[in-house]
């Protein structure tokens, strides 16, 4: 007769058995900071209420000066900055630069009502991690936030569309903005060339090739695209 098997069972782990219900419960992430920067007190107010009513974010301080601003950083050191690009003016490129750069370098949102491709464009250059137009839903705001903590950079369609019309359209020579914020300014060939020491006919050429660059037909109708664009402001 066999003997039976003196081996024991193996037995099944359930559910139960590798998570008790005694188990401690992971704490949740800490919430990432922002630091508003907005000339407007309103637009800081509604878009702090905005992030403070998020569970994983919130604000940590508001600025309304650059000065401000740069205090604030060095206090907090907040995970990134939502800042209307205005408030760097009138060196916004080169001090947005800084700030992502910079002793107390952080992440940079722009949240702005410039909506020239050319504001965006050395928004971009300079660093930025996003850009939205504060006429922008609030999701997208959100995303835009959540998207630059987490490493990314955010471009809405509409903003991305308008860069990328920048980087495929004609780039104006130096001499070309020149003489294109001189006809902006109403002033004659014969004037602007005085002020640039050239003649009549190299003025003609200059204005022929923005007029090409830009898709312009006349020197109102160069003006109104440049100011479009953000390339020039009157």
């Amino acid at each position: 007769m066999a003997q039976r098997s003196t081996l024991p069972r193996l037995r099944h782990n359930t559910r139960e058995d590798l998570m008790p219900d005694d188990l401690p419960d992971l704490p949740e992430p800490a919430p990432f900071s922002v630091l508003l920067a907005d000339a407007q007190p309103l637009m800081r107010l509604g878009v702090a209420a905005l992030v403070d009513a998020q569970a994983d974010m919130h604000v940590v301080a508001q600025a309304a000066s650059l000065d401000a601003l740069q205090a604030l950083l060095a206090r907090h050191r907040p995970d990134l900055v939502c800042l209307d690009i205005a408030l760097l003016d009138p060196q916004p490129a080169e001090r947005l630069a800084a700030l992502r750069h910079g002793q107390h370098a952080c992440r940079v949102v722009v949240l702005t009502q410039r909506a020239g491709e050319e504001d965006i464009y050395r928004a971009v250059c300079a660093g930025a991690d996003a850009y939205l137009f504060k006429d922008s839903p609030a999701e997208e705001l959100l995303q835009g936030l959540r998207t630059v903590h987490a490493g990314g950079r955010y471009m809405p369609p509409a903003v991305a569309a308008r860069l990328a019309a920048r980087l495929h359209g004609g780039v104006l020579s130096q001499r070309e903005m020149q003489v294109l914020e001189q006809v902006a300014a109403g002033h004659s060939n014969k004037r602007i060339g005085l002020a640039f020491g050239i003649s009549d006919g190299t003025v003609k050429s200059h204005t022929k090739r923005i007029f090409h660059k830009l898709g312009a037909t006349s020197r109102t109708g160069a003006v109104a695209i440049a100011v479009q664009r953000g390339l020039i402001a009157l």
